[in-house]
């Protein structure tokens, strides 16, 4: 169970965050709530508005106040070991630079967009600048609710860094242009802020071409799709070092393997002592190729002289059988047939955008005793060659671990 306190638990997010963990009593305690309105209680929390005078048992501060508030914030999180999610928007420079100076001690997650169809939203924006390119004019519109203070808001800054991103000399910002006296450039993109109503929240980038149009735009039809994110983000930071995490790193966590799957009629030949000459391996398989065998995985060790690959094992007699065929052109040459081998293989779209996953995952086989005895990888997927003796431990410590 993570222990929490809500800075701001006065405002609309703050009681929709009471709300939503009151809602998950298994995983979340809600300590008190920390807000300056003067009001003692919310959604039947105790608040204080100091937050020094809240609980010091919090796992957890979330912060959805207001920027004056961080360095309180921040040093009751230095002092306590408090964990911190930061969805307060409309911080200066400063207060990044507070934030990043703490990152050396307190586990932080900042966003300033907790929905997750924002982040969505960012990574389709990164494909279409790249796409784009200079030829399109790149326009904001974001709206909002008549008490929202900040222009333009968090999130639309966030997509316009994830748009600037994308270009080797970055984007110049332009915030309206009344009073303008000068056509627009290429390099710069606008923002449109509009406030009114009881507007969540709507955020709109527009690529205008020649004669075309494409837009990319999200809408928050309840406060309650922050919330859940924020709640998110709580647990997800729970078990993390010092550092400053996102929602790019929540939702690649999650969404790094999706699929774990195995094949058990695969067989693994080695060959050694091979020549290190041009055509040696071409020589390889078109004699192979010859017999109708059907090659799946191959890895070289091109410096010691062998390669490996793997086949269907009702294919293997075959195969040995052609390549006894070179034995007469390469003296010495050692092959080498495993046939009780099985075919695993995970994969995933989050391994695209996280670095470290291949690691991860033999780190896991490895304290699990599993070993390897082929390996492949693409961009969003690891194939091994495992004995089928450890099929299950390996299934069982992968599940485990990338929570399949």
């Amino acid at each position: 169970m993570i222990n929490l306190i809500v800075s701001g638990a006065c405002g609309q997010m703050g009681r929709t965050i009471l709300r939503l963990a009151a809602e998950q009593p298994e995983a979340f305690c809600v300590l008190g709530g920390v807000d300056p309105s003067g009001l003692a209680e919310s959604e039947g929390v105790a608040v204080v508005a100091d937050i020094f005078d809240a609980p010091r048992n919090a796992d957890i501060v979330i912060d959805f106040s207001r920027p004056a508030a961080l360095p309180k914030i921040l040093q009751y999180c230095q002092n306590t070991g408090a964990r911190l999610v930061v969805g307060t928007t409309g911080l200066t420079e400063q207060d990044q630079r507070l934030l990043e100076h703490a990152c050396a001690v307190v586990p932080i997650f900042q966003s300033g967009n907790m929905a997750l169809g924002v982040n969505l939203q960012i990574e389709l924006l990164k494909k279409a600048s790249a796409a784009l390119g200079d030829a399109f004019d790149v326009e904001i519109t974001e709206k909002h609710h008549n008490r929202k203070v900040d222009a333009p808001s968090g999130t639309a800054l966030m997509l316009a860094n994830a748009i600037s991103s994308q270009y080797p000399q970055g984007r110049q910002y332009v915030f309206g242009r009344h009073s303008m006296d000068c056509r627009r450039t290429k390099t710069e993109i606008g923002f449109h802020s509009i406030r009114g109503g009881t507007v969540v929240g709507e955020h709109k980038v527009e690529f205008f071409g020649k004669d075309e149009v494409v837009s990319i735009d999200h809408k928050a039809y309840s406060k309650q799709v922050f919330a859940t994110g924020a709640l998110r983000a709580a647990k997800f930071i729970m078990n993390k070092q010092p550092g400053i995490y996102n929602m790019h790193d929540l939702v690649t966590e999650r969404e790094v393997l999706s699929h774990l799957y195995t094949d058990d009629g695969q067989a693994v030949i080695t060959i050694s002592s091979l020549p290190r000459q041009v055509g040696v391996l071409s020589l390889v398989f078109e004699t192979i190729a010859k017999h109708s065998v059907f090659v799946d995985m191959i890895s070289m060790a091109a410096q010691c002289g062998s390669v490996s690959f793997s086949l269907p094992r009702e294919q293997l007699a075959t195969a040995l059988n052609a390549l006894n065929e070179l034995r007469p052109k390469f003296e010495g040459l050692d092959i080498h047939a495993l046939d009780n081998t099985t075919k695993l293989t995970v994969e995933g779209p989050g391994m695209a955008l996280r670095h470290g996953v291949a690691g991860q995952l033999f780190t896991v086989l490895s304290e699990a005793g599993v070993g390897l005895e082929l390996i492949t990888t693409s961009e969003t997927k690891i194939s091994c060659c495992i004995k089928n003796s450890d099929v299950s431990t390996a299934l069982d410590a992968i599940s485990k671990h990338f929570e399949l």
